[in-house]
């Protein structure tokens, strides 16, 4: 889109950034359960909305520091009662409040806890957009309404408050400005301070971004010394790593497997089932021939053997198919099972032909239940 189209468009181009137009719904969920499992450290907690996201739906963004946390506001028929934020705004990134001091309402059941004096972004929208609390608009009660979810906070302390900071005034630039390309060079900027950031919830945020904008260029060719330090960093948590090797590879500009070769090598004990997870589901030789020397060590761990011979199981994956019928052999129940799953989603006649096998001949009753009960559910199809 030209500059002159975008001037013409800018409430269309603003939500494309932010949600994206055509975005697989298998992305999102994939990108859900990557950080579902991802650990959440320092006063930054997020909600299921990115941070840009955040910015373009608040009519008001403000770094503010909380005066009373438990105003109570009583109506003036005393028949009922609501707590109330009072917060003293520090600067306005978004909007104009029309006072230093405001009063706002949060949404929801467990909603975010603050401290006297605690400074923090807060994302806003006039009380009278809300349907459910507009009659709070009167004097003396709130003015606004807080956008954020439940207990989602931006509280500005700890090391990463002020990449938070930063990036949440680029985010409101973006949005002020009318130039297409100052826009997308304002929220890639943002997005890269996220993504480096270390914190797992800013990172995640940002790779949220990059995800429900698929078309935009958040991040190009040069900015890939700094964003393979984060996929190599073993500190990063593992969601983080794989999920922007996904992204990277799905806009061209790494060779995926080498990055998912490497992820396996260097995970940590605690994440590499995980990493043998993610990786799976991203085949090629070399992740392959790793998993089949997992598989085939009489060392590994039965938890490890079982992730590989799961994540073996891909359509058409007919190399794994003699090793996952010999560990139909082994003694452990949980491998047993695995392998059978593996067989049923390779497919194929070797694979039928492997579990048909079990199913006739397995001295244990339930491996033989469980290679009939795939090949009834549709398993190993195309014998």
């Amino acid at each position: 889109m030209s500059d002159a189209q975008d001037r013409c468009e800018p409430t269309r181009t603003r939500r494309r950034f932010a949600y994206g137009e055509g975005v697989g719904i298998g992305s999102l969920v994939a990108l859900v359960i990557l950080f579902a499992s991802a650990d959440v450290s320092g006063h930054i907690v997020m909600g299921t909305k990115s941070l840009h996201l955040r910015v373009v739906e608040a009519d008001l963004v403000v770094r503010a520091r909380v005066i009373n946390p438990e105003f109570v506001f009583v109506s003036a028929d005393g028949k009922s009662k609501r707590r109330l934020v009072e917060i003293e705004i520090v600067e306005e990134l978004k909007g104009k409040a029309g006072a230093k001091r405001i009063r706002f309402a949060q949404d929801g059941h467990e909603v975010a806890q603050y401290r006297v004096g605690q400074e923090a972004l807060f994302f806003l929208k006039p009380i009278s957009k809300s349907r459910e609390l507009r009659a709070l608009a009167v004097p003396g009660g709130p003015t606004h309404v807080s956008g954020q979810e439940h207990n989602e906070r931006f509280v500005l302390e700890g090391p990463y408050g002020p990449v938070l900071l930063s990036a949440t005034r680029a985010l409101a630039r973006s949005e002020a400005t009318t130039n297409g390309s100052k826009r997308v060079a304002l929220i890639r900027s943002a997005t890269l301070d996220l993504l480096t950031s270390g914190d797992p919830q800013l990172g995640a945020s940002a790779l949220a971004s990059l995800v429900m904008t698929p078309d935009a260029a958040l991040v190009t060719e040069a900015d890939l010394p700094r964003l393979e330090k984060l996929i190599a960093n073993p500190d990063i948590s593992i969601g983080l790593r794989a999920g922007l090797i996904s992204e990277l590879d799905r806009r061209g500009l790494i060779d995926g497997s080498v990055y998912w070769l490497a992820l396996l090598k260097n995970a940590r004990p605690p994440e590499f089932s995980a990493a043998i997870r993610v990786a799976g589901v991203h085949p090629s030789e070399a992740v392959n021939a790793f998993l089949l020397g997992l598989l085939a060590d009489p060392n590994t761990e039965t938890e490890i053997t079982a992730e590989c011979a799961m994540a073996l199981g891909t359509p058409g994956n007919d190399s794994a198919v003699g090793p996952l019928a010999h560990a139909l052999m082994n003694g452990e129940p949980r491998l047993r099972n695995a392998a059978i799953r593996g067989l049923g989603q390779i497919g194929g006649p070797e694979a039928r032909k492997a579990l048909e096998h079990a199913a006739e001949t397995h001295p244990d009753a339930a491996t033989r239940r469980r290679a009939r009960a795939k090949m009834r559910s549709g398993g190993a199809e195309g014998a």
